[in-house]
């Protein structure tokens, strides 16, 4: 019998590996298909290439920063050491990515039965949400990271005396995770109280004041970090955090819920999480997984249970407060704590169905697993671009004449900066003249701040209407009158109550002069040439 067990956990290591293996695999394609740096990749690609490391701790002058200093220190160490390139500018969300495979099935194993670990380890692998963040310029993939790193931490402190030496470990490493990853405060904050509270049950307080006091200098490194760096991020958008927040993401939590919308709001919230940190499809399906879950360990367990739920809660608590939105891209550090309370519920359902019934379990694995593995075996051909802006200035430069003149839309201004002044092979024009587009007043506020005065009057108002906005685009056009060939570059679809505005400017273009080539995808990237001079 023994035999036996040891075989079968021999097998459940292999397959371990092996789906390590798929999810370094599916990680490596997206890097290697090295897509075009998108605007936010380029926004902080040049920001970090144009400064030295002591100027990182101050706001950049360019635009309202909001990423970890740790984060933009590790990204400048790489192209120090690798060049300018994309590679070198997403190297350190690669190996964050690569590195949480083997933290999560660590975890995972701790929290979860052999199957259930294994369950959670291939969500984890596949899902596209983490492939495509762990090689795009953000901070997103090593959150996730140190939030494992975290958890991995707290497995060994709830088990162990606390030694100095662990003391002195886990004192300096989670003082050092607040400058590398801002929601890290919530993992810490929950994994501190969950372990003091631990430890007051178990009466051993000669450890509660070890944990006190590790996490007292977890506190005072978050502290150093805010009125060092933060505060002057905050201060650098000149506008409060809640406006910030409820402009970017519209993700302010109704408390308490006072209507049948705002309850509304909550149940919506519930569903998109699966969407969109986790990358599912079958949204009912996964949150009724995930409800079985939470149930299944707060009753086997409830000390594993409060450690993977507190960082969910405080958050929850922090956005209940306004201090921090829970939806999307910023509680992506939540991803694992979610998919272990998924692959638990499947594991439920596995161990509480006969072996009659034993097809129950068999179409939820197929129904959760389905999109996902599509969309992973999708991926390796057709990697997902936000923006491809490389074969639009190939294509130009392969058509280029002399005296040919481009017009930049003010949203492709950064990534075309980066390609045409920064790549290690530079897209270069002869003689060329570059016309950077004019945006809206309200932009200039988070980019290219220095630059507003270049188009607006400083008594300009930041709120314009539609109407004004697309009246200032035209004028902004016809300034091109008169020349024989204009390249108009566009990277992205921009709306505006409704309108594309690319699609406007080809239907202003229309009225200015004949068309004369286009390549590319809207929307995407694309490239018209233009014949102004009648």
């Amino acid at each position: 019998m023994l035999k036996f067990s040891d075989s079968k956990e021999t097998v459940h290591q292999k397959i371990g590996w092996i789906i390590i293996a798929i999810g370094i695999g599916l990680r490596l394609i997206r890097y290697l298909h090295n897509p075009s740096l998108w605007f936010d990749e380029a926004v902080i690609g040049l920001d970090i290439i144009k400064r030295p490391f002591a100027d990182l701790i101050d706001p950049s002058p360019d635009w309202s920063a909001k990423h970890p200093l740790a984060f933009l220190v590790m990204v400048k160490l790489a192209i120090q050491i690798f060049g300018n390139s994309e590679y070198a500018l997403r190297l350190f969300p690669l190996v964050s990515g690569i590195f949480s495979l083997f933290l999560f099935y660590k975890i995972s194993k701790h929290y979860l039965g052999p199957y259930g670990a294994l369950i959670g380890l291939a969500l984890f692998a596949i899902l596209d949400p983490l492939v495509f963040q762990s090689s795009n310029v953000k901070p997103y993939s090593s959150d996730i990271t140190v939030a494992l790193l975290i958890l991995a931490f707290a497995i060994y402190i709830e088990s162990l005396k606390i030694t100095p030496l662990h003391f002195v470990f886990y004192s300096f490493f989670g003082a050092s995770f607040v400058w590398l990853s801002h929601p890290s405060v919530f993992v810490l904050a929950g994994i501190g109280m969950s372990l003091i509270l631990f430890k007051l049950l178990d009466k051993e307080n000669v450890e509660v004041k070890k944990i006190m006091a590790i996490s007292a200098i977890w506190a005072m490194s978050f502290i150093a970090n805010y009125f060092m760096y933060i505060r002057k991020l905050q201060a650098a958008f000149n506008i409060s955090v809640k406006e910030m927040l409820s402009v970017m993401e519209h993700a302010y939590m109704p408390v308490p819920p006072k209507s049948v919308d705002d309850i509304k709001w909550y149940i919506e919230l519930f569903f998109e999480i699966f969407k969109y940190p986790l990358g599912m499809t079958l949204t009912g399906v996964v949150a009724a997984t995930f409800i079985i879950g939470i149930f299944s360990i707060y009753s086997q367990n409830r000390r594993k249970f409060f450690v993977l739920f507190s960082p969910i809660l405080f958050t929850f608590l922090a956005a209940a407060l306004h201090q921090y939105p829970f939806k999307g891209r910023f509680i992506f550090f939540l991803v694992p704590n979610f998919l272990i309370f998924i692959a638990e519920g499947i594991e439920y359902v596995r161990k509480n169905t006969t072996q009659r019934s034993s097809i129950i379990w068999v179409v939820l694995v197929a129904l959760i697993f389905f999109h996902p593995l599509s969309f992973a075996a999708y991926r390796i051909k057709k990697p997902l671009y936000k923006e491809n802006i490389k074969p639009i200035l190939r294509y130009i430069k392969d058509h280029w004449q002399r005296g040919d003149i481009i017009y930049v839309h003010y949203y492709a201004q950064y990534p075309f900066e980066y390609y045409t002044r920064f790549h290690p092979e530079p897209y270069y024009f002869e003689d060329a003249k570059y016309v950077i587009g004019i945006a809206p007043r309200g932009w200039y506020r988070h980019w290219r701040r220095q630059e507003v005065l270049k188009y607006y009057a400083p008594d300009t108002p930041v709120k314009q209407s539609s109407i004004e906005i697309f009246k200032i685009y035209a004028r902004d056009l016809d300034r091109l009158k008169g020349n024989q060939r204009v390249w108009i570059l566009f990277t992205s679809a921009i709306i505006k109550d409704g309108i594309n505005e690319e699609k406007f400017f080809i239907y202003h273009l229309e009225n200015m002069g004949k068309q004369l080539d286009f390549f590319g995808n809207p929307g995407v990237s694309s490239v018209y040439l233009y014949d102004l001079s009648g």
